[in-house]
């Protein structure tokens, strides 16, 4: 396949990856503190967070690999625009949560998260499907996740 022969792919799969696990990294150690909240009862065990962000950062990257090759350069800088904006959203919510430990601004940070998605998915549904099919399994885990960030919130 040229798509694994080309170099773009690789630094947008890994480097999204990367990031990701950069942003864990940055977090200590969430594990404990997520167990030491009050949890809903339909919070999944913290192990199962490491390899669904690994899968998701994985689909992200090829996503954003997709969109650099948008013949398209002002419907590809628009995409990508609003991929970097998600991106950073996503980025930040480790550091509210679990470094700050301030679940609220967390949960307003994934809201913010949860409309620029949707935004970027509509855009994508117009413009590039395949990215927003791949896409669609990080859109469900994060509306999972902003269920679970408030139910913590009304909890603690």
């Amino acid at each position: 396949m040229a798509i694994l022969k080309d170099y773009r792919f690789w630094i947008c799969t890994v480097g999204i990856v990367v990031l990701g696990f950069l942003s864990g990294l940055l977090s200590g150690n969430p594990g404990s503190y997520y167990y030491s909240l009050e949890l809903p009862p339909f919070a999944p065990p913290s192990w199962i967070f490491g390899p669904m962000w690994t899968l998701l950062y994985i689909l992200m990257g090829i996503s954003l690999y997709l969109l650099l090759t948008l013949k398209n350069k002002r419907i590809q800088q628009k995409l990508i625009s609003l991929f970097v904006v998600q991106f950073i959203c996503n980025f930040l919510w480790s550091a509210l949560f679990f470094n700050l430990k301030n679940i609220f601004i967390a949960a307003l940070d994934i809201s913010l998260l949860v409309i620029v998605l949707s935004i970027l998915l509509y855009q994508l549904w117009l413009h590039y499907r395949l990215v927003m099919w791949l896409m669609i399994p990080y859109y469900l885990w994060v509306l999972f996740a902003t269920v679970l960030n408030y139910s913590i919130y009304f909890l603690n």
